[in-house]
């Protein structure tokens, strides 16, 4: 009987454990500011600093019902003002031609 419920116990901290995992801020480009400034929107809240690099990507789906699509990073930009939780500004780096719309990643 304690052998189970070590088992048991056991088994529970592993996928606890497991499943804790940081994820990583992602979301959209929701305005563009000026030719290098955007105000970006996250998916889910996260915590961003000034300062934090993000990956920006452009989106493209081809095809009817069974789309396709793919995911291009144009370049990369820093959080240079945090709104809340959910909202920030980035700038880009030289050079990067961004649209709203565009995906943001935080880097790794």
């Amino acid at each position: 009987m304690m052998a189970a419920f070590a088992f048991v116990a056991m088994m529970f901290i592993s996928i606890s454990a497991f499943c804790s995992f940081k994820k990583h801020a992602q979301g959209d480009v929701t305005m563009k500011l000026d030719a290098s400034t955007a105000q970006i929107n996250l998916e889910e809240p996260a915590t961003l600093t000034v300062g934090q690099r993000m990956a920006v990507f452009r989106s493209e789906c081809r095809g009817g019902r069974f789309s396709v699509c793919t995911k291009d990073r144009v370049g990369f930009a820093k959080v240079s003002k945090v709104h809340d939780k959910k909202y920030a500004e980035v700038t880009m780096d030289k050079d990067v031609y961004f649209e709203t719309g565009y995906a943001v990643e935080s880097e790794k």
